[in-house]
């Protein structure tokens, strides 16, 4: 600052100064995870029985509500609404309770699926390979005058992938009205749903159906994510609309028709223009769906196929040589299975899982029970698989131009 402050004027001084007092009260509040617990919150319960602990995940909250937990007992929604995270509260039949927060790995696994989900670990994989880097709104000029960043999934599922993709875009939109989030949270949602538009879900007034679509108008970055099964969709939009009282919903687009219905809806609109920065296909034939996709992603967009085998890249690859896809693969990783016991919170977060912890020997015979406590660090044997796979990242190149695939490498010399 001292370099820079021959060059300021006291009044901006004064409003640095400002600025900063106000970030710390700000980084205050945000940091401290002892926050009120509202309507509509959704609860990760730890319950202590008279053996071992079980973790349940809370519906949103209500005051006429309960929470259903083990061995038979519950805890009434209007007891928890008003306490703070990691109070401890009874259950029905004189259990403790923990109150915590789900982490978003937390949420996912233990919420209920019609489909099988994209685990977590794979999840923050597959973001990491879509390399995203979103501007906040004035942050810069040239991205606030530009069309909306726009990502492309097919084949939605559980939401799993939505829900992360929804996170690493949520900066990059200006900020929702608490009035417009009031609206998403506690809005009834309608018998059938009308995936015309992603605002079509609920029960609520043409003035507010107005005000949603003004602001959905103004976004920067949007999620399309499609599936033919409307079962799935409807339960993906739950998903998202759930976790931290809909924060990420504002950002998706749910989407009930075919990879090719809508690809050709949106080229129509832009004038066969590619509006696409990035793509996903979770798809079983995804080269049947690829071309019209490709069609739609800007030059330098990244298309990233998510298979259960390697057979599968390889055959999209043959394809996209025999039809001349202005298309070059980039990499293909795997991506590895988790496991994970029952004894902790199965959230298929990543990595190797460890028990750390101390413990009292039983006695033996002869040791006079002078048994000292002792630290136990060892892997932990997992119960549960979780994740795995292989991914690919293609980079979309002009149509001009074509793009160079590298040689096969040559094997090493033996010596």
């Amino acid at each position: 600052m001292s370099l820079f402050r021959g060059q300021l004027s006291s009044k901006h001084l004064q409003q640095l100064h400002t600025n900063s007092s106000s970030s710390k009260v700000l980084r205050r509040f945000y940091s401290s995870s002892n926050r009120t617990i509202k309507e509509y919150d959704v609860l990760f319960l730890r319950q202590h029985g008279a053996k071992h602990a079980k973790w349940h995940l809370s519906a949103p909250l209500k005051p006429d509500s309960r929470v259903r937990l083990s061995y038979g007992a519950s805890i009434p929604g209007s007891e928890l609404i008003g306490r703070r995270i990691l109070d401890v509260v009874r259950d029905s039949a004189g259990n403790s309770v923990v109150l915590h927060e789900p982490s978003l790995a937390s949420y996912i696994i233990n919420s209920e699926r019609l489909a099988t989900p994209i685990y977590p670990n794979d999840a923050n994989t597959i973001v990491s390979l879509l390399d995203l880097n979103p501007s906040r709104p004035g942050e810069d000029d040239q991205d606030d005058e530009a069309p909306p960043f726009e990502i492309f999934e097919a084949g939605t599922g559980m939401g799993s992938l939505t829900l992360h993709i929804a996170r690493a875009l949520h900066a990059a939109n200006p900020p929702l009205p608490p009035a417009l989030r009031q609206i998403l949270i506690s809005s009834p949602f309608k018998a059938r749903y009308d995936f015309a538009t992603s605002r079509g879900c609920l029960e609520i007034s043409p003035e507010e159906q107005a005000a949603l679509d003004a602001y959905a108008s103004s976004r920067r970055a949007v999620l399309h994510t499609l599936d033919r099964n409307s079962k799935h969709a409807r339960a993906a939009y739950k998903l998202v609309r759930n976790f931290r009282r809909a924060q990420y919903l504002p950002s998706v687009d749910f989407h009930v028709t075919s990879v090719d219905e809508f690809i050709s809806q949106r080229l129509e609109q832009t004038g066969g223009q590619p509006f696409l920065s990035r793509a996903i296909l979770d798809l079983p034939s995804a080269h049947e769906n690829a071309e019209r996709v490709i069609e739609a992603l800007h030059p330098n967009g990244l298309l990233i196929l998510f298979k259960p085998s390697i057979s599968q890249i390889a055959d999209f690859q043959a394809w996209s040589n025999e039809t001349k896809q202005p298309v070059r693969m980039e990499k293909v990783i795997e991506l590895y299975s988790t496991t994970a016991s029952d004894g902790g919170v199965h959230d298929s977060s990543g990595g190797r899982h460890w028990d750390v912890k101390t413990v009292v020997p039983r006695a033996q015979q002869g040791d006079g029970g002078n048994n000292k406590p002792v630290q136990v660090m060892r892997p932990r044997v997992g119960e549960r698989v979780a994740g795995g796979g292989f991914v690919a990242v293609l980079r979309r190149w002009p149509v001009s131009e074509v793009p160079v695939q590298e040689a096969p490498e040559e094997p090493e010399a033996q010596e």
